[in-house]
């Protein structure tokens, strides 16, 4: 059988010349769905950047729910701060759209807001502005897709062809687009959650040891500072200096003091200074609201749930994470592709599941189980995480809002379309396909739906 496994020398400067290039085009791509999709029409965008002006104008931190996304932590936001602050940031240019109608036939009005020639560039003042948080937001979506290379490469090394496809199909995502071209704090999360992952696995693959994998604890706490959910992948994390610890202890002496005392080193170097970056945060909290995560404050800026949940609300929310995870634009997220897309990709889907099931289950692949566990691990973690915040709040059936785990979940989709490819002995056949298809569906997110629907200003 043809395989991936063999990666010789010789491949690697190309695959990293591709991988360049893939990181390249999607940047210049984010930054036309930056440029083209008109100001404050993404998901509470209008409020990420009133948050923004109040960091750069005034410098202080907001308090209490009258700014809505005061509840969230401010690391993404004084990013894009500092990148707002070149010029002159203000909100005082947005005008609500009196006409909006979300409903699909006459009288459809889909931009919250009134939009013109003001918007077309050369922009100045406040546009510019803005368009310079937007682009901290692009910034951040190429560093995260070079953290799934090398995520994708540590975890699954017998896969060589996994960074390219992994960063292609992530990276040229109408949604991650989208968002990437958005002043958002779910980019900040996508971000430092790949980054803090890779660092995890280094650390696995080191034997729960803490070599070469220094910015984890910074990653850490950078995803949490970005958006309190990318706490879920602190477990995952923890999960993997333990098994990277226990796979490597010789196997009458796995729960040895040494293989402990190995768990519990790296922990604390990893943990510890992440908690202490946290803690200032965490104490304004309790000291503002009267709990370390601000929940008191926050309900008071989301639309509650007030019903039981049902059979029928899980359904909902699955549906919504699997459509908006792929692309669902907009303010509310009401501007879908073509339905029959998302059949596709819902078939997709199932063939990549059937293709992680297939590289599980493959003779010699051991090696490869734990990673993909924790990969998958990452996934589920945050999607708990978010599972149980829609108890409490309306809305949440937004994907991305599973961001901290968007690099592994994109890894997970690529590796079991590459397995099911090799079964067929047409891996890099499969790789070429999806890599071109990917790009399609980008720039169809952009000028087929985007522009046609909210306009080019």
């Amino acid at each position: 059988m043809i395989d991936q496994e063999h990666s010789g020398n010789a491949m690697k400067s190309p695959m990293r010349a591709l991988i360049l290039l893939l990181l390249l085009a999607q940047f210049a791509l984010a930054l036309q769905y930056s440029f083209r999709n008109p100001l404050g029409e993404a998901p509470d965008e209008a409020d990420h950047w009133a948050y923004v002006v109040q960091l750069a104008t005034a410098r202080t931190l907001p308090v209490g729910p009258t700014l809505t996304q005061a509840k969230h932590p401010p690391l993404y936001y004084m990013g894009a701060a500092l990148f707002a602050a070149l010029d002159e940031p203000a909100i005082d240019f947005f005008r609500p759209n009196p006409a909006v109608n979300l409903a699909s036939g006459a009288g459809y009005s889909p931009n919250f807001f009134q939009h013109g020639a003001v918007e077309t560039p050369p922009w100045e003042g406040p546009l510019r502005a803005y368009h310079l948080a937007r682009l901290w937001s692009v910034l951040l979506g190429t560093l995260t897709l070079a953290a799934t290379a090398t995520l994708a490469r540590v975890a699954l090394p017998r896969l060589p062809l996994l960074p390219i496809v992994a960063v292609a199909l992530l990276g040229f995502m109408p949604e991650f687009l989208f968002l990437s071209g958005s002043v958002t704090n779910d980019m900040g999360a996508a971000c430092w959650g790949a980054l803090a992952l890779w660092g995890g696995l280094r650390i696995y693959r080191s034997g729960g040891r803490m070599q070469g994998a220094w910015w984890t604890s910074l990653a850490l706490a950078a995803g949490f500072l970005s958006k309190a959910s990318s706490v879920a992948l602190w477990p995952v994390v923890a999960a993997a200096i333990a098994l990277g610890a226990l796979t490597v202890a010789p196997r009458g002496q796995r729960w040895a003091w040494i293989t402990w005392r190995r768990m519990i080193a790296t922990g604390i170097a990893i943990f510890l200074p992440a908690l202490l970056l946290v803690l200032p945060w965490l104490l304004r909290n309790l000291r503002l609201y009267g709990d370390v995560m601000g929940m008191r404050m926050a309900r008071q800026t989301i639309d509650q749930r007030t019903t039981p949940w049902t059979g029928a609300d899980t359904l909902w929310l699955l549906r919504g994470w699997f459509i908006s995870f792929w692309g669902k634009f907009g303010g509310a997220g009401h501007i879908a592709m073509a339905g029959w897309l998302y059949g596709v990709l819902a078939a997709l889907t199932l063939l990549a599941l059937l293709g992680l099931l297939l590289l599980w289950l493959r003779s010699g692949w051991q090696a490869a189980r734990w990673p993909l566990l924790l990969l998958a691990g990452a996934a589920g973690a945050v999607a708990l995480a978010m599972a149980r915040y829609s108890l409490i709040a309306l809305g949440t059936d937004q994907g991305r809002l599973l961001y901290p785990a968007a690099a592994a979940i994109a890894i997970l989709l690529a590796a079991g379309w590459l397995e099911a490819g090799n079964r067929l002995r047409r891996a890099r056949v499969v790789a070429g396909i999806i890599v071109v298809a990917a790009a399609a569906l980008g720039i169809y997110g952009l000028w087929g739906v985007i522009v046609p629907v909210l306009g080019s200003t």
